[in-house]
């Protein structure tokens, strides 16, 4: 009975129990805590590898069909919470001999799905070219390397480009790459038949427009028209196929590699998936997209100045534009 009045036991006994309640409350908090950030940077690493390996596929599938004669060169996979960033590096084949082109990344996850411009070049040399009058001054990237053009065999040009022109004043032991723009469409074999043995053709350029469409960009002052220009395209938003594989081997069934990489793009969730759809359209028509219904407007070939001195005088080559020039070794 002593006991049960006994104030210096109860605060000992009431003490002991908070140090236990909150020593528990301390180890409970802590075991969920752990539970949680191990459950959640599962949960993170899982959605993080399916949002990375949708946007992986989604971006070899567009440089399957778009960017003359370029591959992807490598990827370095940096992942964060629900997202990422891919840097990656893009490449060409001069001659077999590698070339580095660029070197860009692309954010991704729930909330981004946007290209990284690390350190843009703000000069008017550099970027891609889109008006006529840029054709008085030449276009580089960021490597300093040229820019190629493609002029669209139906329309009259004021002005186009006449690379092979400029052959005799480069070096005999420079390879390069040089976009050749057709005087009207043609099938692949077509294609492949009229250009000279002597150069290597390593890339085509594929119709994707309604010729019937205006063609024009629109120059506006105050809301107002004031001028128009005719349209041609850049090396980096021409759609076409390789004629080599990712090693710079000779590519088995090109053609059909560029149709499916279409249709797989038309039925991928993403927000290329209207262009696409557009292209199976454009390309293929009603009846759905096929080998046989390709167009080709033009071409990517490489060579010395020997070689491809061959090119000269083609009445079926509407315009020529040199790209990349390297040594050859």
């Amino acid at each position: 009975m002593d006991n049960l009045f006994d104030t210096e036991q109860m605060k000992k006994t009431m003490k002991k129990a908070q140090r236990c309640a909150t020593w528990k409350t301390i180890i409970i908090t802590f075991v969920v805590m752990v539970v949680t950030l191990f459950g959640g940077k599962i949960a993170n690493d899982a959605i993080t590898r399916f949002l990375q390996s949708h946007a992986q596929n989604t971006f070899y599938t567009l440089h399957q069909v778009k960017g003359a004669n370029e591959f992807i060169g490598s990827i370095r996979n940096y992942p964060g919470i629900l997202g990422g960033e891919m840097h990656y590096k893009t490449i060409k084949y001069i001659e077999g001999k590698v070339v580095l082109t660029g070197d860009d990344a692309l954010g991704y996850g729930f909330l981004r799905n946007e290209e990284l411009y690390e350190g843009a070049i703000s000069h008017l040399t550099f970027g891609m070219s889109n008006s006529e009058q840029d054709l008085n001054s030449q276009r580089y990237n960021e490597f300093g390397q040229r820019e190629m053009l493609f002029f669209y065999p139906f329309i009259n040009y004021q002005k186009t480009k006449n690379d092979l022109a400029l052959l005799p004043e480069i070096d005999d032991h420079k390879v390069m790459e040089v976009a050749l723009s057709f005087d009207k469409g043609y099938s692949m074999q077509e294609a492949l038949t009229k250009l000279p043995k002597e150069v290597n053709t390593t890339w085509l350029w594929v119709k994707d427009v309604n010729e019937a469409d205006d063609h024009t960009g629109k120059i506006k002052q105050n809301g107002k028209v004031i001028d128009s220009y005719n349209v041609f395209r850049s090396e980096q938003d021409v759609y076409g196929f390789s004629l080599l594989n990712a090693n710079g081997d000779v590519a088995e069934n090109p053609a059909e590699l560029f149709v499916q990489a279409i249709s797989s793009g038309a039925r991928q969730s993403s927000s290329l998936k209207d262009e696409y759809k557009r292209l199976e359209k454009e390309i293929g028509g009603e009846d759905g997209l096929s080998v046989n219904d390709l167009v080709i407007y033009g071409a990517v070939v490489t060579g010395n100045t020997k070689t491809l001195a061959s090119l000269k005088n083609l009445d079926f080559i509407k315009a020529s534009s040199i790209g990349v020039i390297t040594d050859k070794y």
